[in-house]
């Protein structure tokens, strides 16, 4: 069924309008047939009678086209002109300005401020205001004579008393349908705002995720893809000794491997992320899962003569984690470590196993981080830094890594040691 037909709507105070239009069409038939039967028991003049029934009509139909074809605005002003041709008929066979014909123009005003859009609303109201007293000018003046119908004054009162009654309230229904579906239509729309806030906001959201993970994989690519390229760059100048290629091409693979293994680890974090999954665990030994993480490290650290030194405290554990996740963080912690360590310098890997807890820590000698700088180290901002070899950093990996942290409720955090080094920790509660 097409309540509005196939007529564009436009706006939602058209469709307000139109939807009212319908019922104005549909209570104006039925209200035709109630005032015919009501004159018909008063015992008025058979004509008005037969015209009342008769105008039921275009009203009935004017119903059944806009519901069917639409064409709202053109039916409505048909049925309003009809409306006003029935006063004028009724107003001379009603006993003229002292009948009740007069109460009607309530329900014109009604219909045509609700109903009518754009300057034809004033028309309509100007053309009603000048017929009703065109009408009773005309009568006053002599311009036609009105005929005397009721038998007696108890007639008169009753025809009176009923079209005040049923005026007042087909005018009253009319506002009051108009504010009902008015409230409802705010109603939805406010829905609908809401809605739309939230899918902005989520949109946001996401683009905001979308950022911060460019910038992780960025990140996270950046120092492996320089290195093999300065390494290849090297090799292709002949820079290297011919004995010294077998150490650079084993070099290469292995950089090769962990380039490989950083891009799979971020892009399963990336992919987690944009699509709100569960992250996936698996069973490691700590032991073993740290000391991959060192060795996939060794090739920068060498580049500027480093070691790094890995510690281990307590019994290994064969535990489910979040392998990818967390090896995304180490990763950048020691990358940290290595860009702001001087040449020749030394790195502490620590890891401390518990039947609690399990604990990471990164210690590196170097420039201490200021104390000032310290609450601001996971916030997300762009700040350029450099390493002791001038190593560019954009400063969003350790907020990065704080969000993934935060996110496998781990704790991820900073600390100086008592000689001075910069350490950072990262736990996994086990209890």
């Amino acid at each position: 069924m097409r309540l509005f037909g196939t007529q564009d709507l436009g706006n939602n105070l058209d469709q307000l309008q139109n939807r009212i239009s319908l019922l104005f069409a549909l209570l104006a038939g039925f209200l035709m047939i109630f005032l015919g039967l009501s004159d018909l028991v008063i015992g008025l003049d058979p004509f008005i009678i037969k015209a009342k029934f008769f105008f039921a009509i275009p009203y009935l139909v004017g119903f059944w086209v806009m519901w069917r074809y639409g064409y709202f605005q053109q039916i409505i002003q048909v049925m309003i002109f009809v409306g006003l041709i029935l006063v004028a008929i009724n107003y001379i066979n009603n006993e003229g300005y002292q009948g009740p014909t007069f109460y009607t123009i309530f329900i014109f005003i009604v219909g045509i401020g609700i109903l009518i859009k754009g300057w034809p609303k004033i028309a309509w109201l100007l053309f009603t205001f000048m017929l009703y007293s065109l009408l009773f000018y005309g009568e006053v003046h002599g311009w036609f004579i009105v005929p005397q119908h009721y038998p007696d004054l108890e007639s008169l009162y009753w025809d009176h008393l009923i079209t005040i009654w049923w005026t007042g309230l087909f005018s009253f229904l009319g506002i009051q349908i108009f504010l009902k579906n008015y409230r409802a239509q705010n109603d939805s729309l406010r829905l609908i705002q809401i809605e739309r806030e939230l899918a902005m906001k989520e949109l946001d959201s996401l683009n905001t995720k979308k950022n911060q993970l460019i910038a992780l994989l960025s990140h996270d690519l950046k120092n492996p893809i320089g290195m093999l390229g300065q390494t290849l760059e090297l090799a292709d100048k002949g820079l290297f000794e011919e004995g010294e290629m077998e150490g650079i091409l084993k070099n290469l693979k292995n950089q090769s491997y962990h380039l490989s293994g950083v891009l799979n680890n971020t892009l399963n974090w990336v992919l987690a992320e944009l699509e709100d999954k569960e992250l996936e665990t698996e069973k490691v030994s700590l032991y073993k899962f740290t000391d991959e993480m060192k060795e996939g490290m060794l090739s920068q650290a060498v580049v500027k003569n480093q070691t790094i030194e890995f510690k281990k405290s307590g019994n290994d554990l064969n535990i489910e984690l979040e392998a990818s996740e967390i090896q995304i963080i180490l990763k950048n912690l020691l990358d940290n470590a290595i860009k702001f360590t001087p040449v020749g310098g030394e790195i502490e890997f620590e890891l401390i196993c518990s039947e609690k807890e399990v604990k990471w820590i990164v210690k590196n000698e170097g420039k201490e981080i200021p104390q000032k700088e310290e609450i601001t180290l996971f916030d997300f901002k762009v700040k350029t830094t450099y390493g002791t070899l001038r190593e560019k950093g954009t400063g969003i990996g350790l907020p990065l890594c704080k969000k993934i942290a935060d996110k496998l409720a781990m704790e991820l955090g900073f600390s100086r040691t008592d000689s001075g080094k910069n350490s950072f920790f990262l736990t996994k509660n086990l209890a």
